[in-house]
């Protein structure tokens, strides 16, 4: 069996995200695929809000109030990607 997964957060305050399992390879693997395609776009998009200062990522203030709570989730969401497990 195969599961698929995504880690939000970093360090200490991060935690997986457990989407669905499957008994086909090749389901998850398409699905991380599709996934992480879709998500790189969304965060290439984002950067457009953003600036850069001393080497740190911020949103822009002008675009604070409209774009930080979906440009914050992007940041802190990891790719997506499947491991295997065994079924009991």
């Amino acid at each position: 069996m195969y599961i698929v997964r995504y880690c939000v957060g970093s360090y200490d305050d991060s935690y997986e995200v457990n989407l669905f399992v499957t008994n086909k390879k090749t389901t998850a693997t398409k699905y991380v695929t599709r996934f992480n395609s879709i998500f790189k776009k969304w965060k290439e998009h984002y950067k457009q809000y953003e600036e850069t200062e001393y080497g740190i990522a911020w949103i822009k203030d002008e675009y604070a109030e409209k774009y930080f709570d979906r440009w914050n989730s992007l940041r802190e969401t990891n790719k997506c990607y499947w491991s295997e497990i065994e079924l009991r």
